[in-house]
């Protein structure tokens, strides 16, 4: 009998948590709502209630008003189970076998190697489309492969409809707009001014560095009257308005036919305020995962050699994790329709 030699699932995982950070670094999604893991079967957190009022007037010798405790509310979600293999077949097992040779280890740790690549890879693109659609929909939800959807949540998140879109260019006020959206951050602990950044694609940054209405984009100079040709010379532009950032984000993933599917749609802007202390909007919590050893919270990853219970041998490679997003606040996204 062939003996086949591939990395252990602990040896997976080590791999895994060393190539996460480099395919994750330029992803915003991931900066947006960090991954974390924690020990817990449900994805459960609290929000302290906003401050509210001002301090009450005692007056000499009067007595102190008592102020309400400050509350809080709880918020909970299933997460989402996940999960997937891919299979090295007997065809590719056998013609790795030398000729000749009885008993000998045959290394398949590319193969293995191939699989989990492809599959982490996959994972990593479901969480950050759930992320994107989350920010641009404030809802999202997931079907499985034959129809019913078993993970979905929404959230209440601000919106900003353009008066005119952007590719009107002779009269769209991307700037105004964006003043516009400065004014949501009230009362909301957000500031949609200089310190926002604000996400779009490439056709939508088309449309706004296009844009020939002088008493907007178009009559602003940079420095030695220069118009507004390139992403730096808008950013320039922005931050003396107090605007927000401009972040071109292009990225997406090939569905099952081949297509490409971008993560932040055409004439969509998602702009993230900045926190008083600088707190992310949320995270994506990975729960606890029966899969992994003792039930530890994160992903999973297996290889499976089916070669002792099933003919054809097969050996097969898996990834998948139990998890969603939390957004502890929604208040500082505004997205806008342009």
């Amino acid at each position: 009998m062939a003996i086949y030699t591939f990395p252990t699932q602990a040896e997976l995982m080590l791999i895994a948590q060393d190539k996460t950070p480099r395919l994750t670094a330029d992803r915003p999604a991931f900066q947006l709502l960090p991954i974390r893991e924690t020990r817990a079967s449900l994805i459960r957190w609290d929000q302290r209630d906003n401050f509210t009022g001002l301090q009450g007037a005692r007056g000499l010798n009067g007595d102190p008003t008592r102020v309400k405790r400050l509350g809080a509310k709880t918020y909970q979600m299933e997460p989402g189970v996940y999960g997937e293999f891919e299979r090295i077949d007997e065809y590719e097992l056998t013609t790795r076998r030398a000729y000749g040779t009885w008993n000998q280890p045959i290394a398949v740790d590319d193969l293995v190697m191939e699989a989990q690549d492809h599959l982490l890879g996959r994972r990593l693109d479901r969480i950050e489309y759930i992320i994107w659609t989350l920010l641009v929909y404030g809802t999202f939800s997931v079907a499985t492969p034959y129809g019913p959807v078993v993970h979905t949540d929404a959230y209440t998140t601000q919106t900003f409809t353009a008066g005119v879109t952007w590719a009107t260019q002779v009269t769209a006020t991307p700037l105004a707009n964006f003043r516009a959206i400065q004014l949501l951050g009230r009362g909301r602990s957000a500031n949609f001014g200089g310190q926002a950044t604000a996400y779009m694609n490439r056709t939508t940054f088309n449309q706004m560095i296009a844009n020939n209405n002088q008493q907007d984009l178009a009559g602003r100079r940079t420095a030695g009257l220069a118009t507004v040709l390139s992403p730096n010379d808008l950013n320039m532009v922005l931050a003396n308005e107090d605007l927000p950032r401009i972040v071109i984000y292009d990225e997406g993933y090939l569905d099952e036919s081949g297509t490409f599917q971008l993560f932040i749609p055409n004439n969509k802007v998602v702009v993230i305020g900045k926190r008083p202390q600088g707190q992310t909007i949320g995270e994506y919590l990975m729960t606890f995962n029966a899969n992994n050893p003792s039930g530890a919270p994160g992903p999973y990853m297996k290889v499976i050699n089916r070669g002792e219970e099933t003919v054809p041998i097969s050996i097969e490679v898996h990834d998948g994790h139990s998890g969603g997003p939390a957004l502890y606040f929604p208040g500082s996204i505004v997205v806008m329709s342009v």
